[in-house]
């Protein structure tokens, strides 16, 4: 082991303790801008929340970015809808909308960027003798850019900014701040057979200040870390399994959660998936999902269902879709 990998692997160790103490000093039960938690693009919906570092992923951003520099490809994107199919409220349904991607151009110093938008729906308003005044239409946002980079052939770090802006719709003044995410990936082989081979990854998300909603009070961001694994399995060029799994810790409440995900690839253009994912709370934000998709060359379609869990979620009982392509 050269000197050059053992002082990277020790800054990146202390980037992470930083991190973690930074956080977990400064978080309570109300967070903000909740919608950054949703699961993103079909994949990862169909695999129960898991697979955050599977590699040659467009969506990387929003998971473990470092594994962005991990893969086979040189880029991709994609873009992704959902929830569909359910609303619990008479108002109109909430939907993410967004986009996500990546490109590395040498195999070692990687760049994601993404954008998230969450709304739709509209809610009524009233003064303050309690008559209607009108109805306003809330959405969030979210646009991101990060930078991953490679030391050796299995080790990878990453660095993402975010910008995040939650507008009323009203004439209160929006709430808005950044965040960061930091993370890092380990990819490796197992025994003689180096076409089966593994990751594991540790990421911390939404690291930043807090954010001042309307009414003064201090609102924190949904900061969490998570633990990652994958083990990818291609039998043959028609036939590949990957597993994936994800648990992880919300530092605002505490809250543990855990996902399991496996996906099937035949005859080089199908795939099938399902996943679990399971929380602490009582089971409220437990729930399964099921996924499928078609590749036809670089371009792939996604579609996932999300079921069970708490009836008052949107999220439950809908679909998600995306499509991208990975060069």
């Amino acid at each position: 082991m050269t000197r050059h990998t053992i002082l990277s692997k020790y800054a990146v160790a202390a980037i992470m303790l930083a991190a973690v103490t930074y956080t977990a000093s400064a978080q309570t039960d109300t967070p903000a801008m909740p919608f950054l938690r949703m699961e993103t693009d079909a994949r990862t919906a169909g695999l129960g929340g898991a697979g955050s570092v599977l590699p040659d992923n467009p969506a990387a951003i929003y998971g473990n970015a470092a594994v962005s520099v991990l893969g086979e490809s040189c880029g991709g994107a994609t873009l992704f809808t959902g929830p569909w199919g359910n609303s619990v409220s008479d108002s109109g349904h909430d939907a993410l909308y967004g986009a996500g991607g990546y490109w590395t151009p040498d195999g070692r110093n990687g760049i994601v960027a993404g954008l998230r938008c969450y709304g739709g729906s509209r809610i009524s308003l009233s003064d303050d003798a309690g008559f209607p005044a009108g109805t306003a239409r809330p959405w969030d946002l979210s646009a991101e850019a990060g930078y991953a980079r490679r030391f050796g052939k299995h080790v990878a770090v990453s660095l993402t900014a975010r910008y995040m802006r939650s507008d009323f719709g009203t004439d209160i003044a929006p709430m808005q701040g950044v965040a960061f995410d930091v993370g890092a990936a380990f990819r490796g082989s197992m025994g003689s057979q180096r076409q089966l081979s593994w990751l594991a990854g540790i990421h911390i998300s939404d690291i930043g200040p807090n954010l001042k909603g309307s009414d003064g009070t201090a609102l924190h961001l949904p900061s969490r870390v998570s633990i990652e694994g994958a083990l990818l399995m291609p039998f043959s060029k028609n036939h590949e399994i990957n597993m994936a799994a994800d648990a992880g810790c919300c530092f605002f409440n505490g809250e543990i959660y855990a996902s399991f995900g496996a996906e099937y690839k035949f005859l080089r253009h199908g795939v099938i998936r399902a996943g679990y994912h399971v929380e602490s709370n009582r089971g409220a934000g437990s729930y399964a999902s099921v996924g499928c998709g078609f590749i036809v060359g670089p371009v792939r379609c996604d579609a996932a269902y999300r079921l069970g869990g708490n009836d008052t979620d949107p999220r439950n009982n809908s679909v998600v879709v995306s499509i991208g392509f990975v060069l």
